[in-house]
């Protein structure tokens, strides 16, 4: 983060539960419908199968995106044209982005391109500066030829400038430059594994043909690209330098990028504006990876304001996604798209969805596989045939295994007689299981880095030290991120054994179940709750971020902006949080700082003569601040500098068991409010 260094990032969940209300109806959207627009159009490409080193997720990407785009924001089914594998050659491409896209066009009609697979870079001459970026097609030669069948930055250029819109979206789940590998962790990387090749003539008398039609040239198509001004907004996985990723989740592998795009979209409210979608996404892809990854806003129209996501206001509310099939007339496949991916994975059978557009029409799932799932219809239901194609579905009930456990990946650098100690030290702890990186999904990975350990080198005599000394490195072991972000405090001292750094591991890793376990209860889409969390710094009057439960039905938001919210070490912060809905709220708030600490608030309204402290509650149409004005103590961030995550868990019933848990560790604080970190 060069000169920033010192901020420190946040996000914020919620989990806001209800016990008996009726579902929320979703009559106040039905007057918002997606935008009379005469036509939305939409080209999408997808490769997995490149012949040197196959991809697997972009096939899934182009799923993603393709039924968001028909259920979500109204495109029909005719009007969004797939090229996948095989189809994906340069000059199929350039065809149906031509006469799909180009020629059907109108002036008021929404376009969407969308391309997930390889980047590469190619030379068009000998300096640096003549090396740009490109799409990789299927007729990448691998290594095998210098000449390549890409579809350059510069011609894509081009082509969005021949269309008739302006309000064009293009999404870019690829990266442009290898870094000497193709796994990051347990991650694989969307960068062409090979030095930059050479343009085929194909390609360049293309280019030359749209310049003469669009009245370009070089230098000023050089400009653009390189400040990024390409027509309508463009939605990149990764900036400039960085490496876009797609990860494997059970029963799937897609893009990190359009995965978290796709899904923030389906949740997304006529009142969402993209900047604050796009802050999500960077938060969900920086918990894989860090800061690695940074998803990027650019293009001629990224500066309007409010910017509507892809140009086009959502059908209805938020949705966790659709019917796309009726087998019979009990029976309907379902699109779970927009439900978050620890969620997503974690859905049993018996979890139970109502229809968007009539609450009162629920369906029960029955299995599920990777991103669909089959539900039926409620029993007694008078009339099945209610239930359509294309409607949107939401969460009523939730349901989650019994036993929620970890996976830790091990990675490809460890030795042999490594894996095979991990695995057998970590299957004696309490529900964690071993796997090996990027062949099963997976919550972090288990890997080592090399130290240099402390020397004498700095006594010796300066004759001494110019003759050279040898220097040792030592292996130490620790948990990453699945990009491989160290994971804070879990690297040992060099020379530990694995069995003993996994040792050291067991409550790092409890403190990471808890995290996984408090993330598959965010619930702020679906929630009947109306409940509104807000982080503001004190020291500085400022809104830092929002967040709110769909009942309240508008978007909640800090600044619009598509970063991650940020606050400097040393901030002095608080929470507000305010009740809209007619009864009593109970809530817990609860924090993994930056040092990946679990902290939870303290807030005693007993005296401390008593056994157990009264539990918090809201009162209707109420807001509590916390910590509160009086408490003789403030929040203040303290570092190290990294990413934290709190969690604000609202019910209408006392957290009993809860509360009673926590008592015990904050017996020793008495009745002053204090933030305490748990075991």
């Amino acid at each position: 983060m060069k000169r920033r260094s010192f901020l420190q990032r946040t996000g914020l969940a919620l989990a806001a539960w209800s016990v008996s209300d009726i579902a929320l109806s979703a009559s106040r959207y039905h007057r918002v419908l997606a935008d009379p627009t005469p036509r939305k159009l939409a080209l999408l490409v997808g490769i997995n199968q490149y012949r040197t080193v196959p991809l697997s997720g972009c096939i899934t990407d182009v799923a993603l995106q393709r039924e968001l785009l028909i259920h979500r924001f109204g495109f029909q089914p005719s009007d969004v044209l797939t090229l996948t594998d095989q189809q994906a050659t340069r000059e199929a491409i350039v065809d149906a982005f031509l006469n799909h896209l180009v020629q059907q066009a109108k002036s008021d009609d929404v376009v969407v391109f969308h391309f997930s697979g390889y980047g590469g870079q190619v030379a068009l001459g000998a300096t640096p500066d003549a090396v740009q970026p490109s799409l990789v097609t299927i007729e990448d030669p691998g290594t095998e030829g210098l000449v390549v069948e890409d579809l350059l930055e510069d011609t894509l250029l081009l082509l969005l400038r021949s269309l008739p819109t302006n309000k064009v979206t293009t999404v870019l789940d690829t990266s442009y430059a290898y870094a000497g590998k193709s796994l990051q962790g347990a991650l694989r990387i969307r960068a062409r594994p090979t030095l930059p090749m050479q343009p085929s003539a194909a390609e360049l008398d293309l280019q030359a043909e749209l310049m003469e039609r669009t009245q370009s040239d070089r230098d000023r198509l050089a400009v653009q690209r390189r400040s990024g001004q390409l027509p309508g907004i463009v939605l990149s996985a990764a900036g400039v330098d960085q490496l876009a990723t797609e990860a494997r989740w059970n029963g799937f592998t897609a893009g990190l990028f359009t995965y978290a795009l796709t899904q923030q979209l389906w949740q997304a409210t006529p009142a969402t504006v993209l900047r604050v979608s796009l802050s999500r996404v960077r938060e969900q892809v920086a918990s894989l990876v860090n800061l690695e990854q940074s998803p990027q806003l650019s293009g001629q129209g990224s500066r309007e304001r409010p910017l509507k996501p892809l140009h086009v206001t959502p059908n209805l509310g938020a949705a966790a996604g659709a019917v796309i099939d009726i087998e019979d007339d009990k029976t309907v496949r379902l699109w779970l798209g927009g439900l978050p991916p620890a969620v997503l994975e974690r859905l049993d059978a018996n979890s139970v969805l109502s229809l968007v557009d009539d609450a009162d029409r629920v369906l029960t799932l029955t299995s599920r596989d990777g991103l669909t799932a089959k539900a039926k219809l409620a029993a007694g239901a008078e009339d099945p045939s209610i239930v359509q194609v294309g409607q949107l579905v939401r969460e009523r009930v939730r349901v989650l295994p019994r036993n929620v456990g970890l996976t830790v990946a091990l990675d490809s650098s460890l030795e042999r007689i490594e894996r095979v100690d991990a695995i057998s030290a970590l299957s004696n702890v309490p529900r964690v299981t071993a796997t090996i990186a990027s062949e099963q999904a997976a919550d972090y990975l288990f890997s080592k880095q090399q130290t240099t350990p402390p020397t004498q080198v700095a006594s010796l005599p300066d004759a001494l030290t110019e003759l050279g000394t040898p220097t040792s490195t030592q292996t130490s072991y620790g948990l990453f991120s699945l990009g491989q972000a160290t994971i804070p405090n879990t690297i040992g001292e060099g020379g530990e054994a694995v069995k003993v750094a996994v040792r050291r591991l067991v409550p790092k890793l409890q403190t990471l179940l808890a995290a996984k376990l408090l993330s598959v209860t965010a619930n702020e889409a679906a929630s009947e709750l109306a409940v509104q969390a807000t982080l503001e710094r004190v020291d500085l009057p400022q809104v830092v971020l929002q967040r709110a439960t769909i009942a309240l039905g508008s978007e909640a938001s800090g600044a619009e902006t598509e970063e991650l919210a940020s606050l400097p070490i040393g901030s002095r912060i608080q929470y507000r949080v305010e009740n809209r809905s007619p009864n009593p709220v109970y809530f817990l708030l609860l924090e993994f700082d930056s040092s990946g600490t679990l902290i939870a608030l303290h807030l005693p309204l007993t005296r401390s003569t008593e056994t157990q402290s009264a539990p918090i509650s809201i009162a209707p149409d109420t807001t509590l601040t916390v910590p509160p004005p009086s408490a003789a103590f403030e929040w203040m961030l303290r570092g190290p500098v990294g990413l934290a995550e709190a969690f604000l868990l609202c019910s209408r019933a006392p957290f009993a068991q809860t509360a009673t848990a926590l008592e015990a560790v904050f017996r020793t604080v008495g009745d002053t409010p204090a933030l305490r970190s748990l075991p």
